[in-house]
């Protein structure tokens, strides 16, 4: 009984945990509606782990149930994103101030690559991936592990709404100017600008994402 117990919760907290990637990196959208039968033909599974795992999911605030409709992702509304919009900033401040200083000219080739490729791209998702790549590779070289991991995965959670900025505001095609001008003022030891436009920048993609999640029902 133990056993079968143990199996149990541990096909339930990998279901909870796969969804919980799949939702904090785009791949189930906001909106979009979790299927109990799906899931448990995905894992191979019983519809009681199934549950399980989603009563968990919603506890912690990533999906919402509805009487007669079911679960589906939860929808960020405007004072949400404001909270991140916080948090981001406080996260980048650390993360790029011991960042900066560390950054080599792998960092800076890694820099040039990611912005070629943006000037490419004419997919909206390709050209989010890359600009979160582009964070990715400015926030690693601080070395801060759970600060780096803790931004990424706010931005990962959030690239529907950047994908919808993005393919709202730019077509598809995300401007470099930004990215050349950060990586401009790191060459030049130019710290606490570099920071400066970088957090500019994220208030002004903050502005698009309330703009366009501004229609958002609970």
């Amino acid at each position: 009984m133990a056993t079968k117990e143990k199996k149990t919760i541990t096909i339930t907290n990998k279901i909870a945990e796969t969804l919980k990637q799949d939702i904090n990196y785009g791949k189930i959208a906001a909106g979009e509606a979790i299927i109990e039968r799906k899931i448990a033909e995905q894992f191979h599974a019983s519809n009681i782990p199934v549950r399980e795992a989603l009563r968990i999911l919603e506890g912690e605030g990533f999906i919402l149930h509805k009487k007669f409709s079911g679960y589906s992702v939860r929808k960020i509304n405007p004072e949400e994103m404001m909270e991140l919009y916080d948090i981001i900033t406080f996260l980048s401040g650390q993360l790029l101030s011991r960042g900066i200083p560390r950054y080599t000219e792998l960092t800076y080739h890694r820099f040039r690559t990611l912005i070629e490729e943006m000037d490419k791209s004419k997919d909206t998702d390709n050209s989010v991936s890359l600009l979160i790549q582009f964070a990715e590779a400015a926030y690693a070289p601080a070395g801060l592990k759970y600060s780096l991991e803790l931004a990424m995965q706010i931005l990962n959670r959030n690239s529907p709404s950047i994908q919808g900025m993005v393919e709202k505001i730019y077509k598809g095609t995300i401007p470099t100017r930004f990215q050349r001008q950060f990586m401009e003022l790191c060459q030049k030891k130019e710290t606490k600008k570099a920071i400066e436009i970088w957090i500019d920048e994220f208030e002004q993609m903050t502005k698009g994402f309330v703009a366009i999640i501004s229609d958002y029902k609970p």
